[in-house]
């Protein structure tokens, strides 16, 4: 752990002491890696802290290495949320121990990205590491969608989409397309600038925009939401559609 974390050592002697008292404790117990993870870091040194977080664990290894400390087999190495897992690889890889090591990663985001939060993340990954730019920009494939309710000022529009529904707690949702259910449009069509959502209640989202807004009641919103974690466990059932939102499957859910 670091401190202001949550759980896990804080320092090298501390993780001696445990990994010395479970060594005692065999057969009973058996050390089988490092683990940590560095996805909360934050600030503007989040990906500086983030490598020494990550040198931290990596000495660790090399104590549990070479105090012989370990259960047989390979020595398991994990961290790596959906924000630093390139400076978890990098750092891994480098390390030489006497026993193999089996590094896993832990990131969240591989069904699915967001619309927020890891669009700004990936841009930090695609800086640091060169070759992650051949990768492109990720695709957001999660879209909540909501109906206009009303419409009880010239700038507000008050939608069926609250915090029941989409995740707020890094970013707010971001309204991406329309469609006017009736209408001859074949798709959404791509939601006109300057609507943003401001606020969320439990079942009510609050969209602002211009008052000119072409949005009516009963109209439907696409949105990106940010951090799919806590989108995923509000659904127990998530429908799969293609580019013209045919429903071609679905996902269910487990939390």
């Amino acid at each position: 752990g670091f401190a202001g974390g949550r759980t896990g050592v804080r320092t090298l002697d501390q993780g001696r002491a445990v990994a010395r008292a479970v060594k005692a404790a065999e057969p009973f117990l058996a050390l089988r890696g490092v683990e940590g993870f560095e996805g909360l870091m934050a600030g503007q040194d989040r990906a500086l802290r983030a490598g020494q977080f990550i040198a931290f664990l990596a000495e660790m290894a090399r104590m549990v290495d070479g105090e012989d400390l370990a259960a047989p087999g390979a020595l398991i190495l994990t961290a790596g949320g959906s924000a630093y897992y390139d400076i978890v690889v990098e750092k891994f890889r480098a390390l030489q121990l006497r026993r193999p090591t089996q590094v896993l990663t832990r990131s969240g985001c591989y069904l699915t990205h967001d619309s927020g939060m890891y669009v700004d993340h990936f841009a930090g990954i695609r800086e640091r590491s060169p070759a992650m730019a051949g990768l492109g920009v990720p695709e957001a494939a999660l879209e909540v969608w909501a109906y206009v309710q009303s419409r009880p000022e010239p700038t507000r529009a008050l939608v069926t989409m609250g915090k029941r529904d989409a995740s707020a707690d890094a970013q707010l949702p971001v309204p991406l397309k329309w469609f006017r259910p009736g209408s001859n449009a074949a798709r959404p069509a791509a939601m006109p600038p300057g609507h943003r959502i401001t606020a969320m209640n439990d079942q009510h989202g609050y969209l602002d925009g211009p008052a000119d807004s072409p949005l009516q009641v009963g109209d439907m919103i696409g949105f990106g939401i940010s951090h799919p974690c806590l989108t995923f466990d509000r659904w127990q059932l998530i429908y799969l559609v293609d580019d013209d939102y045919a429903v071609t499957g679905a996902i269910r859910t487990y939390f």
